[in-house]
Order: C-alpha cells, then structure tokens, then sequence
C-alpha cells in the first residue's frame, strides 16, 4: 500500500501542485479510508518528501549511468540527461519549485532543495567538472548548471520537442559567436 499511495501521490503532485493536491484525492483513488493513509504517513506533506525522495533516487541513478558513459562526448551526455529529464520525469518544475518554496515548512523545503541539488543537478556538474572541453571552469558551475536546467526546464512537459530541446542544449553550450 505504502509505494501505491506514493506512485497515486506522485501523479497528483506531479500534474496538480501540493497546493491543489488533497489527500482525500489520494484516498479516493485508492479506494482506502484516510486513516489507512495516516497510517503509513503522518501528513501531506511527509508523502510529498517520499514522492520527491523516491523520484530523486531514480534521476540521481540514471543521470549518473548516463554520466558515466565514457564512449559519449560532452554534449552527448548532456543532451542524453536532459532527454531522460524530458521523458521519464515530465514535471513542471516550475510549479514544483513553487511549491517547495511557498506551501512546504521551510525545513522541508531545505530538505527537498538538497535532494534536487545532489540528485538533478550535481551529476551534470560532475560531468562539466569531469570535461577536459570545458574552458569555463574558473566560472561557477553550479552556477552554469542553474542556467543550464533553465533551458532544459522549458522543454520537461512535453516529449514531443526533443529537437528543440537538443537544439537548445547545443546554443548554451556552444553560443552564437565564434570564439
């Protein structure tokens, strides 16, 4: 019962917000009564963490697998993560970001934050870190990833926009002028 509450939660959370995500609309997808649902979490907001924690987990194991791939160039590992991004994750992070600013107790947005921080965005700055291509290594990568989930973030709702997206990637990476 415990992953079908949080794979239910996650679909409401993902498409709807915490804000507009009700646990009676759990409990009612799952056809269980709210104190079987208290029973395994103790808020809403203890069931967002896990859908977070849960989704963070796997991002994090994939994004590194793809990281890892020694035979791809920068780019191409760049633009394989953000394509996982873009079809296996298809979130609106900007609605999410929201939430974890605005809805969630401030600890539990710090706790959130950090799962994104190690989970989404540090195996790409582990493979700016890792590239001997990258001439900008004096510039903040975290920085540099922040602007590069900008990009990457305007393409997560839809899979049909994989050239876009692809196209996107290879301007920040690339620019408009030559060197």
């Amino acid at each position: 019962m415990y992953d079908a509450i949080l794979d239910v939660a996650e679909k409401l959370f993902m498409s709807q917000g915490y804000n507009e995500t009700s646990t009676r609309q759990i409990t009612e997808q799952l056809n269980i009564s709210q104190p079987a649902l208290y029973y395994h979490f103790k808020n809403k907001e203890e069931i967002y963490f896990n859908v977070m924690l849960r989704l963070s987990q796997d991002v994090e194991r994939n994004l590194r697998k793809l990281s890892a791939k020694e035979d791809l160039t920068l780019e191409e590992k760049i633009d394989e993560m953000a394509l996982f991004l873009q079809r296996k994750h298809p979130v609106n992070l900007i609605l999410m970001l929201r939430d974890i600013r605005q809805m969630l107790s401030e600890e539990m947005s710090y706790k959130i934050f950090m799962l994104w921080k190690t989970s989404y965005k540090q195996p790409f700055i582990d493979v700016f870190e890792r590239n001997p291509e990258v001439k900008r290594k004096s510039e903040d990568l975290d920085w540099i990833v922040g602007q590069l989930f900008v990009v990457i973030s305007t393409y997560l709702e839809t899979t049909d926009k994989e050239v876009e997206l692809l196209r996107s990637i290879h301007l920040f990476l690339y620019g408009v002028m030559n060197d």
